[in-house]
């Protein structure tokens, strides 16, 4: 990797603005998804890219055509009655997917001046470009097979893909001075430890996602009225989803506990342990109020954002920690010395 100097530093910085500017608009788009979630308008617009045949959503009844059950049949089925709220809700959520790809071939461009400084800058912000396209592709698949099942899923995985992709384009960015700021004294079994935390993390957002899939099913056979049925007729998948989060909480106090030593020599390890133990509490809040009140439809799109969040800055502390931590077995040791200036200091 070639390091920055004066010439090189604006390009590093314009293109990580843009990155970051990227993923900002990841963020909403999955919070958009999720209010599409929480409103049932995920076949607000019956058909894609346009919306009940109009690059512009009708915003009354009037504005289409008497036949438009039949006209916009969906998997060869009639769709819904128009509801100019939920329409739009789908609409703008599609707008955020469309901006979301300009920003990603912005810094697409802009990644092309980075090839010859960090080359791997170069090649994730291709791939993120490219799972974008694939991501746009999954949505219209969505809507034209009427939310098939697994879909939904599939289509939240390669969102947290693309999140990860350009989050490591960042770092990437950054790993020079990472370095330099920091020593590379993490020993290799604790960046181990965080990984297993954010697979484990994925897994329980992979069986929140098919949770909520059921909740739909259910929405559709039994109705809103019968909100406070639903979790018992949720199934295992629901029990193991909400055993998930003591995993995630038993792996992330033992490696908290394991990394005090390193807190205040590595400053930004620490601040990404107080926001992860923060998304794990608050999800924790969510998830018991779900439970307990019958799944309000408002905390469900919180939930999948703070599921999203701690996803993100596991992930960017998996990589930072495997960034600053020693290729050699001489990590160990030196771990081992600093527990032994500590025990001495006492």
């Amino acid at each position: 990797m070639q390091k920055a100097n004066n010439n090189t530093a604006p390009i590093v910085k314009r293109y990580r603005t843009w990155a970051s500017i990227t993923i900002g608009a990841i963020v909403l788009l999955i919070l958009a998804g999720g209010i599409v979630r929480m409103t049932g308008s995920g076949m607000g617009c019956p058909d894609w890219p346009k919306c009940f045949g109009q690059w512009v959503p009708p915003t009354d009844i009037s504005q289409l055509p008497t036949d438009y059950k039949t006209q916009f049949v969906v998997a060869g089925r009639e769709v819904a009655d128009f509801e100019a709220f939920k329409t739009w809700v789908e609409y703008i959520n599609r707008l955020l997917g469309v901006l979301v790809g300009f920003f990603s071939i912005i810094t697409a461009v802009l990644s092309f001046r980075m090839r010859k400084i960090v080359p791997s800058v170069f090649f994730l912000s291709l791939a993120g470009l490219f799972l974008v396209i694939v991501e746009g592709g999954i949505g219209a698949y969505v809507v034209r097979t009427h939310l098939q099942a697994g879909m939904v899923t599939l289509h939240m995985v390669v969102a947290l893909a693309i999140f990860a992709v350009y989050l490591s384009a960042i770092l990437k960015a950054r790993e020079g001075e990472l370095k330099e700021r920091y020593s590379r004294n993490i020993p290799a079994k604790l960046k181990w430890a965080a990984l297993m935390l954010l697979v484990i993390t994925t897994v329980q957002i992979v069986m929140g996602t098919q949770v909520r899939e059921a909740i739909d099913l259910l929405a559709e056979q039994l109705g809103e009225g019968e909100r406070a049925n639903w979790i018992s007729q949720l199934g295992t998948g629901y029990d193991w989803h909400s055993l998930g989060h003591y995993s995630i909480l038993g792996v992330f106090v033992w490696l908290a506990i394991q990394m005090k030593d390193f807190y205040q020599s590595h400053a930004i390890l620490k601040n990404l342990f107080i926001a992860i133990g923060s998304f794990i509490f608050l999800e924790a809040a969510l998830g018991l109020g779900m439970h307990h009140l019958g799944i309000p439809a408002f905390m469900q799109p919180s939930h999948l954002l703070l599921a999203s969040l701690l996803f993100g800055a596991e992930f960017l502390l998996m990589r930072i920690m495997m960034t600053l931590s020693e290729e050699s077995g001489s990590e160990e040791l030196a771990y081992d010395n600093q527990r032994n200036k500590e025990v001495l200091s006492h």
